[in-house]
């Protein structure tokens, strides 16, 4: 029965119950993933956030404290001597955000302190070790309080610290509140888009993956405005409170001037206290003292003796100073700009933006997986049903993607960070090029190795034990081993890539007939491009969550995953029967360099533009730009979307490039394109070196040119160089493949110089952009005597001498 209810479906045009369930299952797993992802970045970086708000709040609260007492221990008393702590706090108090303020002294002995009546349990210690007295301020984080330490200082010396103890459930609960409706809705979308795939996907079957991809593209543009909808009243409640706190904290010094009777007119010096307001609540744009409608006070003075006039661009947070002797009206009215909290949520939408690119190329990539278990299934039941080298391709398509993507994870970062390792390890910041160095060294010394390796024992136990490597590469990161234990497993990881590539290339190239090489090809191609953008996109947001060892833990999870996936799902391939050893690939590699490095020709291409571009990549992009942007204050995660900006150029623009040498079969001109426009990248990013353009969105703009850039000009490069390489004269004389086999070999110590020298440059010159600007005019002066060589060359003007 059930056979034939499939017959009739398939007949009808429709698949089998059985395969819709399974994909909708797959694609269930897919949305849920990409959304859970989404809904967890979109709620940590909205904690980040609040508590940031929630923190500038409380010390803004603790400033006025401070205030008073600076003002008393500057005359020369003695901090112990101070009266009226007690009547000074009470209003923070009796606010929600606080629940206890302490003062200690430089000697760490509590001076004072109170604590709400509400939270008897709440315990302050009576004696602090004398180093945690703050000279600077400071947050300390602990499981139920924030505690703010204010230090408290006279014109010479710090003589305490004001502590305010703030629960951190106040931040944690309203975000929560905020986010339970965001996952019933992404839970609701993700049923829709698996319910899509079951009931209709399979009537547009004519229109191929376009309907999944839309469907796709609208759940997670649906769910993404859930999540800034639920971010957006959260900026605005925390903006809100902040403004309140700080007006009834400003209102209550005022109403005690009321209270007395005293007329703000006769009171000397309230225009210089309104200024110090603004000075210690930055965030608002105007606080006024409005008398009958007319405003006294402001700060600034703009509209200090004018009819108060409420402005539509803000939001308007009031408070009366009552007086029941007489009939005056007195408010204090501070504004704060909502730009506040829409430059916050445009922060939150291009992370947002950036993850929906890496989920793109996830969802691709989880498709692929259930592509894979749905071609398993089709094995174990019809073999005939399914071409070998088909399934083998479906198969081998995500391990690739795997092991660029949990490497990527931590490019964002990962500078910074064996930079302060090699501080903490007593060592020049100059050390930090070690790992970098060792990584892209030990990859290219890997290369023939792993070579001889697939021949011997297949490309899945090379695949399968580069997996291994690079996951202790990567996992082993999270513990505190020191700068060289760091080289060791970077060199270790770069091994396990190496292998990796070598088994995954082998693989491809066993299972694939000759004229579907360049499908095969473009796996690797396209598997490097989207691991690495989707890498570099959720390291940079995951690393403000799970600090750097947390991502390096995530990483050697992600690795494992695809080891399992390798072990279980990928099919072995035959060996060749020839089988080439590990010394005699040595020797041949090395009678291949002796041979083409006679040729003017190949060293042209390999010098002036291959090397360069290498180096660029790992010198400057992965290994400089991150140091220089953290220099000026970025954030990890708009690091990852800079780096991923120049991933993107990469995609976009080798598909052109590709067709225009096909067409044109003009390499040279592409080339020197390519070159120009790189060094004019990097030219462009060491503006920021220039005062007038540090800071501000002039500087981002400028960044995201330059790096757009440089993607863009790589794209023109990666492949044109190979063609060029291909089609010269010495490759009709060798063979294309022993000439390309050496120089991509050969092309490799660009990859291995690119840190080293940038480093040391740093080192010799300063860490700055203007580094980097001065290596741009380097490299476009390069692909300029590419192009002057080459012509001279070919006019037979230059000959390079040969041995016979």
């Amino acid at each position: 029965m059930t056979s034939a209810a499939n017959n009739e479906e398939v007949s009808s045009g429709r698949r089998p119950i059985s395969e819709r369930l399974f994909e909708a299952v797959v694609l269930l797993l897919v949305a849920a993933t990409s959304l859970f992802v989404l809904v967890y970045v979109g709620f940590a970086d909205g904690r980040r956030t609040y508590e940031q708000i929630h923190l500038e709040l409380v010390s803004a609260q603790g400033s006025f404290v401070r205030n008073s007492i600076e003002k008393f221990v500057r005359d020369g008393l003695p901090l112990r001597q101070y009266v009226g702590f007690s009547t000074l706090a009470a209003p923070i108090i009796e606010s929600e955000e606080v629940d206890a303020l302490a003062v200690y002294d430089s000697s760490g002995k509590l001076l004072f302190s109170t604590v709400d009546k509400k939270k008897p349990n709440l315990k302050i210690p009576d004696q602090v070790a004398a180093a945690t007295v703050a000279s600077e301020r400071t947050i300390k984080t602990g499981d139920e309080y924030y505690q703010v330490w204010i230090p408290l200082k006279t014109r010479f010396e710090s003589v305490g610290g004001l502590v305010i103890y703030t629960p951190a459930s106040l931040v944690t609960g309203r975000l929560v509140r905020a986010f339970v409706p965001v996952i019933g809705i992404a839970a609701a979308l993700c049923i829709a888009f698996s319910g899509f795939a079951f009931f209709f996907k399979s009537r547009l079957s004519g229109a191929g993956e376009r309907p999944t991809q839309i469907a796709y593209t609208l759940m997670f543009v649906a769910a993404t405005l859930a999540v800034v909808a639920a971010l957006a009243s959260v900026y605005y409640d925390g903006v809100q409170r902040k403004a309140k706190a700080s007006a009834e904290t400003m209102s209550q010094r005022l109403s005690d001037v009321v209270e007395f009777g005293i007329r703000f007119h006769d009171i000397d010096g309230l225009d210089r206290a309104f200024a110090e307001y603004r000075r210690v609540n930055p965030e608002l744009s105007q606080a006024a003292l409005v008398i009958n409608g007319k405003v006294l006070v402001s700060s600034p003075k703009m509209q200090q003796g004018r009819t108060w006039a409420s402005d539509a661009s803000q939001f308007e947070y009031s408070i009366e100073l009552p007086y029941v002797h007489d009939s005056t009206v007195r408010t204090l009215v501070v504004d704060v700009p909502r730009s506040v909290v829409y430059e916050r949520v445009l922060r939150s939408v291009k992370n947002f933006l950036a993850l929906f690119v890496a989920s793109a190329f996830l969802s691709g990539l989880f498709l692929q997986v259930g592509g894979s278990l749905r071609y398993s299934r089709l094995f174990s039941g019809n073999s005939d049903s399914l071409s070998s080298t088909d399934a083998c391709l479906v198969f081998i398509r995500p391990v690739f993607f795997f092991a660029v993507f949990f490497d990527s994870l931590t490019y964002s970062f990962l500078p910074k960070f064996m930079q302060q390792t090699a501080l903490d390890s007593g060592l020049s910041t100059a050390y930090a090029s070690a790992p970098f160095t060792s990584y892209y060294l030990a990859f290219a010394l890997s290369l023939i190795p792993a070579g001889s390796l697939s021949e011997r024992l297949g490309p899945k136990f090379v695949t399968l034990l580069g997996l291994v490597l690079a996951a202790i590469g990567v996992m082993w990161l999270s513990f505190p081993i020191g700068l060289w234990g760091m080289t060791a497993l970077r060199a270790c990881a770069g091994i396990g890539q190496g292998m990796i590539f070598i088994g995954v290339q082998t693989y491809i190239f066993k299972v694939v007939p000759p004229e579907r090489k360049t499908q095969g090809a473009a796996i690797i191609v396209f598997g490097f491009q989207a691991g690495l953008i989707s890498g570099m996109a959720l390291g940079s947001l995951l690393v403000n969550f799970l600090d750097p060892a947390g991502v390096f833990k995530v990483a050697g999870l992600v690795a494992i995953v695809a080891l399992i996936y390798t072990t279980v799902l990928l099919p072995e391939v035959q060996s060749v029967s020839e089988k080439l050893g590990m010394v005699n690939a040595v020797r041949d590699i090395a009678h291949q360099i002796r041979g083409v490095v006679k040729s003017f020709e190949f060293l042209n291409a390999l010098l002036c533009i291959g090397i360069p571009a290498k180096a660029i990549l790992t010198g400057v992009v992965t290994f400089s730009i991150p140091l220089v942007l953290g220099q000026y204050g970025y954030r990890s995660e708009d690091i990852g979307q800079v780096i991923m900006l120049y991933g993107l150029g990469v995609v976009i623009s080798s598909a052109y490039a590709s067709k225009i040498v096909d067409r044109t079969r003009n390499t040279a001109t592409v080339l020197l394109a390519g070159a120009v426009m790189s060094g004019l990248g990097l030219w462009l990013f060491g503006l920021l070196g220039s005062g007038s353009l540090q800071g501000g969105a002039h500087s981002t703009a400028l960044i995201t040119i330059a790096i757009g850039i440089v993607g863009l000009a790589h794209g023109l490069i990666n492949a044109p160089v190979t063609t060029h390489v291909a089609h010269s004269r010495l490759a009709s004389q060798l063979g294309s493949t022993q000439v390309l086999t050496v120089y991509r070999f050969v092309e490799r110590g660009g990859h291995v110089a690119g840190p080293f020298v940038l480093s040391q440059l740093f080192l010799l010159m300063g860490q700055g952009p203007t580094v980097i600007g001065l290596v741009g005019a380097g490299v476009a002066l390069l692909g300029v005597i590419f192009v002057i060589n080459r012509l001279l060359t070919e006019r037979g003007q230059l000959r390079l001498e040969t041995a016979p």
